[in-house]
């Protein structure tokens, strides 16, 4: 129940279902309805009929995307929840950082970041200065 107070389950999406069904039966009624009175509506019956079947078939189809955008929203925010309970837990498998590299003695020991300030170790594996106060190489 506090999960509803605190907004991390939301009752939306149910809701959601049941308004697409709703307006997905409206708009097959209003459909049918252009179609059978399309002569007394706009006075062309073969007009109305298009028009009742294209709104049949895009009206419908527009709702039903329209629905499914905010479905998958709320979705989206339900998954970041569950993914978010789950590092807090200590559940999740972390992949474990690279085993650090050792330093090499460099004559030129005493090189500074030229962006930190910070001290330069040289790392002879790959030949270039690594700045662990930035966590990059120079």
């Amino acid at each position: 129940m506090s999960a509803y107070f605190k907004f991390e389950k939301f009752i939306t999406t149910g809701f959601i279902m049941v308004v697409y069904i709703l307006g997905a039966i409206a708009l097959t009624v209003i459909s049918i309805l252009l179609i059978i009175g399309s002569p007394n509506i706009i006075g062309v019956s073969s007009l109305g009929i298009i028009l009742g079947v294209i709104f049949l078939i895009l009206g419908n189809l527009f709702w039903r995307i329209l629905c499914e955008y905010w479905i998958v929203q709320f979705r989206i925010f339900t998954e970041l929840v569950e993914i978010n309970k789950t590092l807090k837990g200590g559940h999740a498998t972390v992949a474990a950082p690279p085993t650090p590299v050792q330093p090499v003695n460099n004559p030129q020991a005493g090189q500074v970041c030229p962006t930190c300030g910070g001290p330069l170790i040289y790392v002879q594996q790959y030949q270039r200065w690594y700045c662990q106060r930035e966590g990059k190489y120079v």
